[in-house]
């Protein structure tokens, strides 16, 4: 892959999106929402590729996933006027089958484009496929990776109160009721990830957004986890309660232990240019 190719989908990815955009205030806000978060997604995950020493290529490779790897959520939105994939349709799925449609990643060698494409695909599964190519799950854990810690840059800013001017598509257009979810609770104690059809209002969804901790994959993604205080600023956004100090308790002790544990592998060691 070379800089140019990265050029070539930078200026599809903007034309494309731009030809979502809208008159209706409301429908733009949210366009632009995904616009902005993919656009930081690339640069996140840009330099996660670098701190794990990925080499030139591969940071090609991890910024061109990061570029793409929302694609299906501006038609899933011109549709469906909705975020939420179990109101609408998979929107990893539907972003492979467009660039797959539209012959996007022509330009890239065969394994290349089945890399961009598995990664598209299964960013946002509830858990890692099996994938036969190593390869293709290094770069489908470093966009998880990318994904994640922008999503909690976005919704701790607009939970806040930094900024109100975002869409309520930021909590997922759930209710900001009081409470939250036991069986949630739960989950989190005990380390297992939260799936989305579990959620009931945003608490709920704060709680699944701290379950992320278990499934984040590289040490400098727990470095830019740590540097942001995410945690810690979650969990301000709950109810004040002890079950929840409870959480706070086992998601601190949960990262610490993984940062110390960390190998000091970097990269992708199944992944080399033409490999």
């Amino acid at each position: 892959m070379t800089t140019n190719d990265f050029e070539i989908f930078t200026t599809f990815f903007s034309d494309y999106v731009r030809s979502f955009y809208s008159a209706d205030p409301d429908d733009q806000k949210n366009i632009l929402l995904k616009e902005e978060h993919t656009l930081q997604v690339r640069r996140t995950i840009r330099q996660l590729a670098i701190d794990e020493e990925f080499g030139p290529e591969g940071v090609l490779l991890a910024e061109t996933i990061g570029l793409f790897h929302d694609i299906g959520r501006f038609p899933q939105y011109a549709r469906h006027k909705t975020f939420r994939d179990a109101l609408s349709v998979n929107h990893g799925a539907l972003g492979a089958e467009i660039l797959a449609g539209q012959k996007v990643l022509r330009l890239l060698p065969p394994d290349e484009q089945r890399t961009v494409l598995n990664a598209v695909r299964f960013h946002n599964a509830f858990a890692l496929p099996d994938l036969p190519a190593e390869a293709d799950l290094c770069f489908l854990r470093l966009v998880r990776d990318a994904d994640k810690l922008d999503i909690w840059r976005i919704f701790l800013g607009f939970f806040e109160g930094g900024k109100k001017e975002m869409t309520a598509a930021v909590g997922l257009d759930l209710p900001n009721t009081p409470g939250y979810s036991k069986e949630i609770v739960e989950c989190v104690l005990k380390g297992k990830s939260v799936s989305h059809s579990a959620l009931r209002n945003v608490n709920d969804f704060t709680l699944l957004q701290l379950s992320w901790v278990y499934d984040l994959n590289f040490a400098a993604s727990f470095g830019m986890l740590g540097e942001n205080d995410y945690i810690a600023r979650l969990l301000a956004l709950l109810p004040d309660d002890g079950e929840l100090g409870g959480i706070k308790a086992v998601l601190n002790d949960r990262v610490s232990l993984i940062q110390k544990t960390a190998s000091g592998k970097r990269g992708c060691e199944a992944w080399s240019p033409g490999k």
